[in-house]
């Protein structure tokens, strides 16, 4: 009688070789890390993406490679697989293999020391920051803090931020260092010592996490932008004139199964000037918080707390028209695009969405540009007061089509239902800019 090979070993032989065809896994996709409770680890994996199984590939202290199928938690949303008789100091190293759809994917090998404690979380609300806590600034500047507000989904090694801008003391293109300074880019600086490398192309590593630093000084800065993710920088070209940030519209775009976000602003003699931004799309809820010195301003902007990243998804397609639902899909689930970026460009099927209504095309009316530059005119159109007498009556904002239904959202979803849903946004102060001339503190919350 011929003998039978364990069953745990035709296993782990079985999910040895699939790794080995497995491509290599985004970090965008998933969270991942080990919990201790007495002498038992729990190696977690939670995914973003639609996953069916998740193997999970461990070693402890060195030992022999164990490669089993994890069991899902519903209740916590999670694959997991507990690890027996860890005691302190033990060190756990481990990976997964999982999948998105058909395909397979193995993650880089992470590693965990029993006894040492889980990367922190700032998770809270924006208002737990007392401006009393707030380090004051250099004249000129202002402290900055990165706020975690995902509710455990990402830790703060997990959410990365960096601040590309020109310096007004040079003119050059710079981006922010943790020690509060501008340091100019180049093109040199993609292949420079800690560059990121994504599909064998390098790009600038310009980056921080939140667990990086709990405030760092942002000095004078013209254009400036803060690229905000999770799970894994953003890929950026610096060039010695400016770079090349991330295109929606580009199917090849590294950035395109990220998911980022960004706040806009800049700093001179007369204060901070800033804005959260829908005007290009929406990767994840975003809060923005001005504080100055005297005590007088504190503001905050953005999409409310009590909204989360899933629902916004599902109100966005229970609340717009039908001509806008394919926004929230198209790239869906890293983010929902402004109307230009989808259905109503040039040659899309609502690409005439605003014709007989004013005499400008579609994607001059979205852009406010080619034809249509005049601020208070493009606002009007994308509010469809365009043709009454009063431009600035709020209540009379998108109460009949064709009008910007996407930006509409956008407000009735923000604080104070103000937000920049289309480039001018801001007449009859409808946007989420903030600006004061003595600031001391400005809080990013990243929410999900």
């Amino acid at each position: 009688m011929r003998k039978r090979m364990p069953y745990l070993l035709v296993l782990s032989l079985l999910m040895a070789c699939c790794s080995l065809f497995a491509a290599k896994a985004s970090a965008a996709d998933y969270t991942r890390g080990v919990e201790l409770s007495g002498n038992a680890a729990t190696v977690w994996f939670k995914s973003a993406v639609n996953t069916s199984w998740v193997d999970v590939h461990y070693k402890v202290n060195g030992g022999v490679q164990q490669n089993l199928r994890m069991t899902y938690a519903a209740s916590q949303s999670r694959y997991e697989q507990v690890i027996a008789s860890i005691s302190s100091g033990s060190v756990i190293t481990y990976s997964f293999t999982y999948n998105n759809g058909t395909p397979a994917y193995d993650t880089e090998e992470f590693t965990y020391t029993a006894g040492t404690t889980t990367p922190p979380s700032s998770s809270g609300s924006i208002y737990d920051i007392s401006p009393s806590s707030i380090p004051v600034p250099p004249n000129g500047a202002v402290s900055v803090k990165i706020m975690n507000g995902t509710n455990g989904t990402y830790n703060d090694q997990q959410i990365y931020w960096g601040v590309l801008g020109i310096n007004p003391a040079n003119n050059q293109w710079s981006y922010l260092d943790l020690n509060g300074n501008l340091i100019p880019i180049s093109t040199a600086l993609n292949d420079a010592s800690g560059h990121l490398t994504k599909n064998g192309v390098n790009y600038a590593n310009i980056y921080h996490k939140a667990s990086d630093a709990s405030w760092v000084t942002l000095p004078k800065i013209t254009a400036g932008r803060m690229f905000l993710s999770v799970g894994t920088p953003l890929y950026i070209k610096t060039y010695n004139d400016g770079f090349a940030g991330p295109d929606l519209n580009n199917p090849t775009d590294p950035n395109r199964d990220i998911y980022f976000d960004f706040v806009e602003f800049t700093i001179d003699a007369a204060g901070y000037h800033g804005n959260t931004t829908r005007v290009d799309g929406f990767g994840f809820p975003i809060q923005h918080r001005l504080i100055n010195k005297s005590g007088s301003y504190d503001k905050t902007t953005g999409e409310l707390e009590s909204e989360t990243r899933s629902g916004i998804f599902t109100k966005f397609q229970e609340e717009v028209p039908a001509a806008f639902k394919s926004l929230a899909t198209i790239q869906a689930p890293y983010r929902i695009v402004a109307p230009i970026h989808g259905s109503f460009a040039q040659g899309g099927a609502n690409a005439n969405y605003f014709g007989g209504y004013a005499p400008y095309s579609t994607q001059d009316i979205f852009r406010c540009d080619g034809a249509l530059t005049n601020a208070s005119t493009c606002a009007a159109i994308n509010r469809h007061v365009y043709t009454s007498s009063d431009w600035n009556n709020v209540s009379n904002y998108y109460q009949a089509a064709p009008a910007n239904y996407y930006a509409k959202f956008w407000h009735d979803h923000s604080m104070n239902r103000l937000a920049y849903g289309f480039p001018y946004d801001d007449v009859n102060g409808q946007s989420s800019y903030l600006e004061v001339g003595d600031p001391k503190g400005l809080i990013v919350r990243v929410g999900w």
